[in-house]
């Protein structure tokens, strides 16, 4: 029997796992295409001082591929890189890859049911590769185009984005400003303090910032995971169970358990500033939103950093950058030496700089950007066969690993590519009909949620939609995926 043939893009966690599972499962070598010349994903660009995990490392990890070694409750990302090339080397994967090779265009080619990829590779050969396959597995993911704001490019010293760190550029005694408040600039805020002059925090809106609580792990304790793998599975599930259980307090923001969160994370940033002699700070830092509108930050020191004497924090709107210094609308100015762009990724149509067309020469770019993106079970879309988005639209989390979410998607991928083989169909798109339905379902579904609690946040478009978030427990994620109606629900060819 004739094997279809299967594009992988990207090669993070989702394109990996999606490799790795084919292979097993569907003896598929498919063929994978990286944009940069490592694997890693979001682990190989993102190297700024701080970065790690914010889920703990037990959880964000391959389920078939347990890891006893971790070094702390949360790992750094050296740590998660290393395991990703470790897990790419037992499974042989790195002769699939290609890489420094972009897909610049995906197109469906109903004549012969095949997709049409256009790759660039200058590098090789300035003219643009042209291959043909069966399906496509796209992990390009939603975090990887860096946000640069426009107003920021006027600046005339230093700039560096979280997403592209310049390990060159010394920040010793340097005044550095850092625009942003989410999960990277807490990450990078406490970092970078001892180094520099003076650290200048720049946040729109303040974050909510719990206790990360890290901890090593004995070698006792990896001894254990090492030698006794069913108590490294028990513990991994305890961490699921324990997240997911905890759904209510992000599913409702009135729920007893959401009011009680909020309560404790208020109270453990008011210690932290108080014990610092910062009470001047509560008013600016505590938000008004609940927790978990925006993703919680989740840090030992970032608060202690904002209130180190070395640290203004200024949350009044920046109104002009010229030259080296930045001025806020109230009027205060700001002369800084290096900025610090912790202002997170473009995510609108989720595809990053690759453009999609189906059925027709629909644009799936132009239709994700209309409006809040559809989709059929966050893998499938209507009118572009046999492609399967990993962590699109619909499947990001706020409350546990998005690593479990993937395998899920790539596990409904490969069951739908089982059931068109044995049943001899070469394409299938869902209806319609069936799309609409799930969208639907799913936008009714953050009614009542923190997620609508009054933010501005990454999980938004433009229109103040959700367009990113799952928004129920990952349980019912996995039993969702599993739920497929083929006959029903597809347009068979």
């Amino acid at each position: 029997m004739v094997l279809p043939t299967v594009a992988v893009i990207g090669s993070g966690f989702s394109g990996l796992n999606s490799a790795i599972q084919l292979k097993k499962k569907l003896g598929i070598a498919a063929e994978i295409f990286e944009a940069t010349k490592d694997i890693g994903g979001t682990w190989n660009y993102n190297t700024y001082p701080g970065c790690a995990s914010d889920i703990e490392s037990h959880l964000y990890s391959f389920s078939f591929e347990l890891n006893p070694n971790w070094s702390h409750k949360y790992s750094p990302q050296k740590e998660i890189y290393a395991y990703l090339h470790k897990v790419a080397k037992k499974y042989d994967v790195h002769k699939q890859v290609q890489f420094n090779t972009n897909v610049i265009r995906a197109t469906w080619v109903q004549a012969i049911k095949k997709w049409e990829l256009e790759l660039s590779q200058p590098s090789v050969d300035e003219k643009n590769q042209i291959r043909h396959f069966d399906f496509i597995f796209s992990g390009i993911g939603t975090l990887r185009v860096p946000n640069i704001p426009e107003q920021f490019t006027s600046f005339e010293g230093k700039i560096i984005h979280s997403a592209s760190w310049d390990h060159n550029y010394d920040l010793t005694n340097k005044r550095v400003a850092v625009i942003g408040s989410g999960t990277s600039a807490i990450q990078i805020v406490p970092s970078i303090l001892d180094r520099v002059t003076h650290l200048s925090s720049f946040q729109r809106t303040p974050a909510w910032v719990a206790p990360r609580q890290q901890f090593a792990y004995s070698p006792f304790t990896q001894w254990c995971f090492t030698y006794i793998p069913l108590l490294m599975f028990f513990y991994r599930a305890y961490i699921f169970f324990s997240s997911d259980f905890s759904f209510s307090r992000w599913g409702n923001a009135s729920s007893k358990k959401a009011i009680e969160s909020r309560a404790a994370i208020q109270r453990y940033m008011e210690y932290i500033m108080t014990a610092y002699g910062r009470e001047d700070l509560i008013p600016k830092m505590i938000p008004d939103f609940p927790v978990g509108c925006k993703r919680i930050g989740i840090s030992d020191n970032y608060l202690a950093a904002l209130c180190s004497p070395k640290t203004s924090v200024l949350r009044s709107p920046i109104k002009t950058v010229q030259g080296r210094t930045i001025t806020t609308e109230d009027g205060v100015e700001t002369e800084v030496d290096a900025l610090i762009l912790a202002t997170g990724f473009n995510i609108t149509g989720f595809l990053g700089e690759l453009k999609v067309y189906g059925k027709d020469g629909v644009s799936l770019n132009q239709l994700w950007e209309e409006g809040v993106p559809k989709t059929y079970r966050t893998v499938s879309v209507h009118q572009f066969p046999n492609l399967f988005i990993l962590l699109g639209p619909g499947s990001v989390l706020g409350h546990n690993s998005v690593v479990t979410i993937s395998e899920s998607q790539v596990d409904y991928g490969i069951r739908m590519i089982k059931y068109m083989m044995k049943n001899k169909i070469a394409s299938l798109d869902p209806t319609e009909k069936a799309q609409e339905t799930f969208s639907a379902d799913i936008q009714s579904k953050f009614k009542g949620t923190v997620w609508k609690g009054g933010c501005q946040s990454w999980y938004m478009n433009k229109d103040g939609e959700i367009q990113s978030l799952w928004p129920e427990s990952v349980l019912k994620f996995i039993a969702m995926l599993r739920r497929v109606d083929y006959e029903s629900d597809f347009i068979k060819s």
